[in-house]
């Protein structure tokens, strides 16, 4: 059997193999070998005190740097700077008491006074020196540094800023620059004449943006890290719309006839597969979505990622995605080599941010909270906040549209340096780009941008915004634009500028004029290219669902439960666990009675053992919420952590008939407290390789409720907006237990509203995700490894149990996971009349006597089938003849929905005129109404009854009489339908 699937697995076309896979458990576990440590220096005098100055004019130094950035002129409107300090006419200002009258207050501290403190060195004059301060700390450029922890690092950034000031880097072209900008309001100006009713959410007011990311292309083109030629470097970018039309053609290459054939309301993607036009639908989204890989000459790949128009939601994603090509490389915190810091900082996260978003999405604190987190830390992101100093239509100041002085105050959680800057200014936005790029690659966290700059139209260029802003918009209208701004300014001729704009203009009428010729792609670059992990993905079945041999060789199996079961020699195990231990083992060794926790296990094994990683994600995932995981355990001594299931690749295996040198390894992540952020995270994970099995638990099932956003607009939707496929997994403990209404239900109903399964149409593989509701640890475990064996991905949602984790009859035996061709199965008929390839250990009754007598068929889904199947023995245990009159039959997986399977069990019972959905959910919950018309529509079975809970605004009664009571009558109703159809 597993030669077979040995070859199986080598023949898939879209796992990319990695070579190497390297694992120190001395050193970390796996994705945690370099775990971040805050450093927090121990103070001295030294360091507080510059060299060749007098202790008050270092304190003077301080204050500037401290507060300096209060006093700068940051607003190109001159409307929302802090004080009333002009730093031209002020700092000329020849009245040196007025001007430090001025700066005092602000800076905290009376510097004339402190000046005069003691004698100054003749080298030093108080004057300049004041000046010299103002002009570095206190111009159109701003630094907040001292909430930063380190010394170090705070040392190393005014050394920084000090050099950028003494010895400026000017730009190599400025008329290259010019250009820059010119074209990018030029392009603006151009789709406001041909698509004058589009919304493009342009550039105007905040072209510097595109210098910044420029200068972060062009650093990142310098910088090889990729010594030994292995890995590129890579820029991973996730943006709001604003600006996203002129990165993609200006800065990433997009084809400006892509753009045009998308304007004019045609798709993105000619989607073709097996040499036909696809059935799949491919949705498409709206401009301000679309995304691009591009590789420069200069090893270096830059990744435009798409997103929904929720604000924020890409921000965790972009991590998520950069952190799984760290996964995939092995580098960073995957590095074998962990002395290797080297390879940290080659995949850099640019998350780009709206002012008014980033101080009021509550998913930017999730995501910042995750910054430094292991497992998750990416080595640092720069953010870009495009501070439009409006959110939509409402001012975006202090008091009016947020709480704090300025919009990037939450990145000081994580002790993140923020330079503030005035878009007005092209070159200073380089130098806060090359500051914050030579930062990150140093300390490896998070640095901040505030790009104080302006819209020109608003918040779209169809929006009115002197409704709510009359007096930003007249000064708007009345300035220049940056581009012409800054053409004067360097004095490029009129000339010039001119035969740039128009060269610029007549290539983009002749994409416009040849738009028609332009053919889409297939499938998005990100797939296409072809160093691309995806680059051979195939495409689900269109007019069939497909069973897939997810077998496992037993002897594989028992070597996997065997090492799950070990410690390393003189591990102090926790005392309970330990018996935990013994037990699975003995399990495990006689092949009988495995839960649910021993099938997972042996999934994730098996996955592992074919070199595919897997990853799970979540609130205590490592012991689990009802303790029943521990795939991950602790010394009790000395608190160090240790995997099992990474030994794989360590052990033994001359016994076993065949070898795998290229194990996968299993990453556990304990997240913080959050879903939507953790969620989108996984996401974005998820995208990087079809080579993970990415899972995101959820602590109750219905703490995805936090994440509905994500769920929505990424792993429902992702792959029809984007055709981008996702492995993500969600576990979500769901079931009717007396726990009131919270930690209930999973709301298995919202997630089939939001399939694209048909009423009225079978099925087939290609839905947008696949939902189930196993039964036994069994169809978990072939549910979990469908997810890899199968040649494309595809999000799958899991009703997992809470009671079931430990029901006595919930349990299945080894062969039920390794006999030749099982598989996950749709739909469980009755082990009482029909014994099934896999699955149950019964004795078979006679076929052709016990179909005939079922009269009734009870059809339901979940832990409910434990619940009938006792009340059936307990009612009708000693009547054989009532007993075999009824049949139970378990749907396991609701999307797709298994047409084929139920027509067999119809004609498998055909004197069942009764059929009953028996639901423990209300009415308007669970999967009643989703079943409904489906047996309606497709299996012409217009008699369906509903025995259920009854509608009801909360899942669930918070009275355990009540609850009792319900369930009492839910069992009464069902088996009062049965008895009477027996009559």
């Amino acid at each position: 059997m597993w030669p077979q699937l040995s070859s199986l697995t080598s023949s898939r076309l879209i796992v990319h193999q990695i070579s190497r896979r390297f694992y120190h458990p001395v050193k970390g576990i796996f994705g945690n070998t370099q775990p971040y440590r805050l450093n927090i220096d121990e103070w001295s005098q030294n360091q507080q005190v510059d060299n060749g100055l007098p202790l008050s004019y270092s304190m003077v130094k301080q204050a500037f740097q401290k507060r300096g950035h209060l006093l700068c002129q940051l607003d190109p409107l001159s409307l929302a700077n802090l004080t009333d300090v002009d730093p031209i006419t002020d700092s000329n200002n020849n009245d040196f008491h007025q001007f430090t009258q001025k700066l005092s207050p602000i800076l905290g501290v009376n510097l004339e006074k402190f000046l005069d403190s003691e004698p100054v060195a003749s080298s030093v004059d108080k004057k300049e020196f004041i000046h010299h301060l103002f002009n570095m700390y206190c111009r159109n450029i701003g630094f907040e540094f001292d909430h930063v922890l380190s010394f170090d690092e705070k040392t190393w950034f005014a050394k920084q800023i000090e050099r950028e000031h003494e010895n400026p880097l000017p730009f190599d072209n400025t008329e290259l620059v010019a250009k820059d900008l010119l074209i990018t309001e030029a392009l603006d100006h151009f789709l406001a004449r041909k698509f004058q009713s589009v919304k493009r959410y342009g550039c105007e007011g905040a072209e510097t943006m595109i210098i910044f990311i420029d200068e972060l292309l062009r650093l990142l083109q310098q910088n090889d890290q990729s010594e030994n030629g292995d890995f590129m470097n890579e820029l991973i970018i996730g943006m709001p719309h604003r600006g996203r039309l002129n990165l993609l053609v200006n800065k990433l290459q997009y084809p400006a006839k892509a753009l045009f054939h998308k304007l004019s309301g045609r798709d993105e993607f000619d989607f073709q597969y097996n040499n036909r036009k696809s059935s799949t639908m491919v949705i498409g989204d709206v401009l301000s979505h679309l995304y691009t890989q591009i590789e420069f000459e200069k090893n270096l790949v830059a990744t435009l990622l798409p997103n929904p128009s929720h604000l924020e939601v890409v921000a965790p994603m972009v991590c998520g995605y950069s952190r799984g090509q760290m996964m995939h490389k092995r580098i960073g915190p995957y590095s074998w080599n962990t002395d290797d810091v080297s390879k940290f900082s080659n995949i850099l996260p640019l998350q780009i941010h709206g002012d008014a978003s980033f101080t009021g999405q509550g998913i930017i604190m999730e995501t910042l909270a995750l910054a430094n987190v292991e497992h998750y830390m990416t080595n640092g992101s720069i953010h870009l906040v495009v501070n439009n100093q409006v959110g939509y239509t409402t001012p975006g100041r202090m008091y009016q549209s947020r709480s704090s002085l300025y919009c990037t105050d939450p990145l000081k959680m994580i002790n993140a340096p923020i330079i503030h800057v005035n878009g007005d200014h092209p070159d200073l936005v380089a130098r806060a780009a090359r500051l914050a790029y030579n930062y990150r690659q140093k300390f490896r966290k998070d640095v901040a941008i505030n790009l104080v700059c302006y819209r020109r139209w608003g918040h779209n260029e169809l929006d009115d915004p002197t409704f709510t802003n009359p007096k930003m918009y007249e000064k708007i209208h009345s300035r220049k634009s940056i581009p012409r701004s800054y053409a004067e300014k360097i004095e490029m001729s009129q000339e010039k500028i001119t035969a740039i704009i128009d060269e610029y203009n007549q290539m983009l009428n002749d994409s416009l004029t040849n738009v028609n010729e332009y053919k889409p792609p297939s499938v998005p670059v990100i797939i296409s290219n072809a160093k691309s992990l995806w680059k051979d993905v195939q495409w689900p079945s269109s007019d069939h669902i497909t069973r897939w041999d997810t077998s496992v060789p037993e002897a594989l199996l028992k070597h996997i439960g065997r090492v799950s079961t070990q410690s390393p020699n003189d591990w102090n195990l926790h005392k309970t666990l330990k018996k935990v231990f013994d037990d699975r083992s003995a399990r495990f060794n006689s092949g009988k009675n495995l839960d649910w926790s021993l099938a997972e296990t042996l999934a994730f094994g098996s996955l592992l053992y074919q070199g595919y990683d897997v990853r799970i994600s979540g609130q205590d995932v490592g012991r689990g919420t009802f303790s029943q995981r521990h795939c991950m355990i602790v010394d009790q001594s000395t608190n160090d952590v240790h995997v099992p299931l990474n030994d794989l690749a360590n052990e033994h295996q001359d016994y076993l008939p065949w070898k795998n040198d290229n194990i996968g390894q299993l990453e556990v992540c304990n997240s913080i407290l959050s879903e939507e952020a953790v969620m989108a995270y996984e996401y974005g994970l998820s995208l990087t390789t079809s080579n993970v099995l990415a899972i995101w638990e959820a602590q109750f099932g219905d703490f995805f409720n936090g994440a509905q956003t994500i769920i929505d607009t990424l792993v429902s939707s992702g792959e029809g907006k984007w055709l981008l496929q996702s492995s993500l997994t969600l576990l979500l403990p769901n079931g009717y237990d007396g726990a009131g209404p919270e930690h209930t239900s999973a709301r298995l109903e919202r997630f089939l509203q939001i399939s694209n399964s048909s009423e009225t149409e079978i099925d087939s593989d290609n839905v947008n995700w696949s939902i189930i509701y196993p039964t036994t640890p069994a169809q978990y475990f072939h549910s979990l490894r469908r997810q890899m064996i199968r040649p494309y991905r595809k999000p799958l949602v899991v009703m997992g149990p809470k009671m079931l984790l430990r029901h006595p009859r919930c349990q299945s035996n080894i062969e039920d996971l390794s006999m030749e061709r099982s598989h996950f199965a749709p739909v469980l008929d009755d082990p009482v009349h029909y014994m099934p390839t896999h699955c149950f250990q019964i004795d078979p009754i006679d076929m052709k006597n016990t179909v005939s007598n079922v009269k009734s068929i009870i059809f339901c889904s979940g832990k409910h089938y434990y619940t009938l199947e006792k009340q059936r023995q307990h009612l009708f245990g000693d009547d054989q003849s009532k007993l075999s009159s009824i049949a139970i039959v378990r749907i396991e997986e609701l999307c797709p929905f298994p047409a084929a399977e139920l027509v067999a069990i119809l004609k498998r019972y055909p004197n069942a005129k009764n059929l009953i959905w028996s639901q423990e959910e209300h009415r308007n919950m669970g999967a009643w109404t989703f079943i409904r018309p489906r047996f309606q529509n497709i299996l012409h079975q217009t008699k369906l009854q509903y025995v259920g809970r009854g509608h009801l605004e909360a899942p669930a009664v918070g009275l355990a009489s009540v609850h009792r009571k319900e369930i009492d009558t839910i069992l009464t109703q069902t088996f009062d339908l049965c008895q009477l159809s027996a009559k």
